[in-house]
């Protein structure tokens, strides 16, 4: 069997779980960034090699885990379906020069930020509200951190649901597995710049939050609008930086897909 064969019967197998993603377009419950992923992704798929015969044992694998996947199909959680089957369009039509950049991007597609929100944004919020307290005792203001709020001379400054960093995990690897495709870098070196770059956004989500500190307490007396334009600079320093960490791991000589 052809890629291009496989590829529609995998459509066809998976057509409940497109039909949720379309849903899930429309109900609300999370912002359409998948959209920009998906065309990302469309702009990256392979130009040729559709007619190429797949190995049978690869079919057959494929076929195991569509199976699996069918009867188990009541049990498994949405979001998790939907991952096995970007997980299977990837293994069979991602681009040989750059498959795991551009899996990476079909994942990135589906409607995450919403469920990660609600499941690590308290956790992740936690070490960044610890971290931010330290750099602002490093900086001699005497902070405390109690859960998620920063306490300091009678005030509480929280570190709400947007500090938790989801969105900005989410663009930073948007940016990164964008530019993995755009270069061609092997599977090895994009998931070097995906550990690279979650640590960027960590660290630079834990400065923006000490940041806003300054702006929640009354210490700077800024415009309302500034809150979001340090989030904005932040965001922008970061993508600057795994820009910079990409181009090192860029490859001399780019192949084609």
């Amino acid at each position: 069997m052809n890629r291009l064969t496989v590829f529609f019967g995998l459509l066809v197998a998976g057509w409940p779980v497109l039909r949720w993603y379309g849903l899930r377009l429309h109900d609300g419950s999370d912002e359409p960034l998948g959209l920009v992923a998906i065309a990302v992704a469309v702009f990256f798929a392979p130009r040729d090699g559709w007619w190429d015969r797949l190995a049978g044992a690869k079919v057959g694998g494929l076929a195991l885990v569509v199976g699996i996947g069918a009867l188990g199909y009541p049990w498994i959680p949405a979001l998790v379906r939907g991952i096995l089957f970007v997980g299977l369009v990837g293994f069979t039509i991602a681009p040989k020069s750059c498959a795991l950049a551009w899996t990476a991007l079909l994942a990135l597609s589906l409607p995450l930020v919403s469920t990660l929100q609600f499941y690590l944004g308290y956790p992740l919020r936690l070490p960044t509200t610890q971290l931010s307290a330290w750099l602002l005792q490093l900086c001699g203001f005497d902070v405390h951190a109690n859960s998620t709020t920063l306490l300091w001379a009678g005030e509480r400054v929280i570190v709400d649901a947007p500090c938790s960093g989801i969105h900005m995990a989410w663009a930073g690897l948007f940016v990164a597995a964008t530019l993995a495709c755009g270069w061609r870098l092997s599977s090895a070196e994009t998931l070097r710049l995906f550990r690279w770059t979650s640590v960027l956004v960590f660290v630079a989500n834990v400065f923006r939050s000490t940041a806003l500190f300054f702006l929640g307490a009354g210490i700077w007396r800024f415009p309302a609008f500034a809150h979001e334009g340090i989030g904005l600079l932040v965001f922008g320093v970061t993508v600057i930086l795994i820009y910079l960490a990409a181009q090192r791991r860029r490859p001399l000589l780019s192949c084609t897909a």
